[in-house]
């Protein structure tokens, strides 16, 4: 059969035939200048077949993750073990576990174990993660180990990936769900374990404002014990800085608790067979800011911190420097003694608020003028803290100017996919040093960054919060575990106008 005007038709021909597949509508569009009544047309001279089929938006499409194999466990990881196994598995689900290892004790390892053995026995599983900037490195380690098993729910799908991921799953196409708080929600008829990593971490309580006019409120924590009750899977939470609550949970009894104190540094072959190598954390050095400003130096590195910075790059390896800064706030500190002004009433650090030029109580709105004097040892040396990680970029340029700085908070990570465009570009070592808040402390395992820098630990000590001190402790510990992962070992500088802090120390 003739085609008339046969000569705006080869382009779509020639197209279909160097696929040498079937192509979906919108790509042979992209690649041509077809419309559907020029297909319909070539549909009725019998030169193409036009079928409906559901076209699945896939997140992870495009992907390629390089198949991996378990390693053998170490002593500690073989007694976790067979300890979740036994205690877990064997007894049809229903216990909940605390593993609180190290940074770096291979807790992945053992969440992987659980999987394989939830899988094995026909059964899907969930795993959370405290922050969709966690999500690329946790996919690739779990698809992996786990081909075409594996997908993603988080805030920065689309709702078309977002529906078709849902039914997907629904569908028993997936057996691992992978993403923050929301994806504990994924519909999965098979449900047998659920590991809530990192679990210490705020992130996982559900705040109204992001759920717009609907007022709901949920711990994703006693969300995750409710379900696994419900379904009999095993539930594991995970980390080297416990919650308080959690912790206590497993001392009482409600959770079994689980410790592996040693890191994992990696597994050397001897004539003897396959050894695991451990390495001890990293030297923590703790820096007395006002001892620098009265040794003259009014900058906002220590010159510990500044010669250590220096060192780095001379040996071509990565920093990662941090801010302990949660949104704008700002306190009152004494440079010389640490004095921070608090609210008489209520014993919690005022808030300076630029607008009105007063300190502000954000327990009881009390307000009170800024002081011109310290009121403890009358100095004037007093100092607004909150400085931002743009203050910080500023400050790298000045010492190193030659130095590749790349920035990780919250204005650097609007666009969809930029945790992962940031990580992957500091990955593959484009960068230097890389300047950030929270979201730099949370399981990235890094093996060039040899130097981790808190500028300024008494940020979060200060906030009108009564878990301050806690999320302090654990954020600082959290990044101080992002040093020495590889044998090039590591070292942590913490800043500090108040070293004798019990959470400092």
């Amino acid at each position: 059969l003739m085609l008339r005007g046969a000569d705006k038709y080869e382009p779509v021909i020639d197209v279909l035939a160097s696929a040498g597949t079937s192509l979906w509508k919108h790509e042979l569009y992209a690649a041509t200048s077809a419309t559907l009544a020029m297909l319909r047309e070539l549909e009725r001279a019998g030169v193409v077949e036009l079928r409906e089929e559901i076209f699945e938006r896939n997140p992870l499409a495009g992907r390629t993750y390089l198949t991996t194999q378990p390693p053998t466990l170490t002593s500690e990881q073989a007694a976790v073990w067979a300890h979740v196994r036994q205690a877990g598995f064997a007894a049809d689900g229903g216990q909940g576990f605390l593993l609180h290892g190290v940074t770096g004790s291979g807790k992945t390892e053992i969440y992987l174990h659980a999987i394989a053995e939830t899988l094995a026995r026909g059964r899907q599983a969930i795993v959370l993660v405290p922050e969709i900037a966690l999500t690329p490195q946790t996919v690739t380690r779990f698809a992996g180990r786990f081909p075409d098993r594996v997908t993603v729910i988080h805030s920065e799908l689309n709702s078309g990936e977002r529906y078709d991921v849902w039914r997907s799953i629904r569908d028993g196409r997936y057996d691992v769900v992978i993403g923050p708080r929301s994806a504990l929600f994924a519909p999965m008829p098979r449900l047998g374990l659920i590991v809530v990593d990192e679990e210490h971490e705020s992130t996982y309580k559900q705040s109204a404002e992001e759920w717009g006019s609907y007022q709901v409120f949920y711990d994703a924590r006693a969300v995750a014990q409710r379900l696994a009750a419900l379904t009999g899977s095993v539930l594991i939470f995970g980390s080297a800085t416990p919650s308080l609550e959690t912790y206590l949970a497993a001392q009482s009894g409600e959770l079994l608790l689980l410790e592996m104190p040693r890191r994992v540094m990696g597994h050397r072959v001897t004539a003897a067979g396959e050894e695991v190598e451990y390495a001890a954390l990293p030297p923590v050095e703790i820096v007395d800011m006002r001892q620098e400003l009265r040794a003259g130096n009014r900058s906002i590195f220590s010159r510990s911190l500044s010669s250590q910075l220096m060192l780095t790059m001379e040996a071509h390896e990565q920093a990662i420097l941090f801010l302990n800064r949660r949104g704008t706030n700002t306190f009152i500190m004494c440079r010389d003694c640490g004095h921070v002004e608090e609210c008489t009433r209520c014993e919690v650090p005022l808030t300076y608020h630029e607008a009105s030029g007063r300190l502000l109580c954000h327990h009881c709105n009390r307000a009170y003028p800024v002081p011109v004097a310290c009121p403890v040892c009358q100095s004037k040396r007093i100092r607004f803290f909150g400085a931002g990680t743009e203050r910080i970029e500023e400050a790298v340029k000045e010492i190193l100017p030659h130095a590749r700085v790349l920035r990780w908070d919250a204005d650097t990570t609007g666009r969809k996919g930029s945790h992962e465009t940031i990580m992957a570009a500091f990955a593959a070592h484009e960068a230097d040093i890389l300047v950030g808040t929270q979201m730099i402390a949370k399981g990235l395992d890094l093996p060039m960054v040899t130097l981790v820098g808190v500028v300024a630990a008494d940020v979060g000590l200060f906030l009108p919060d009564f878990r301050s001190s806690e999320r302090t402790f654990q954020l600082l510990t959290q990044v101080a575990g992002r040093a020495g992962r590889s044998q090039r070992g590591g070292r942590v500088i913490i800043q500090s106008y108040r070293p004798d802090h019990y959470v400092i120390q």
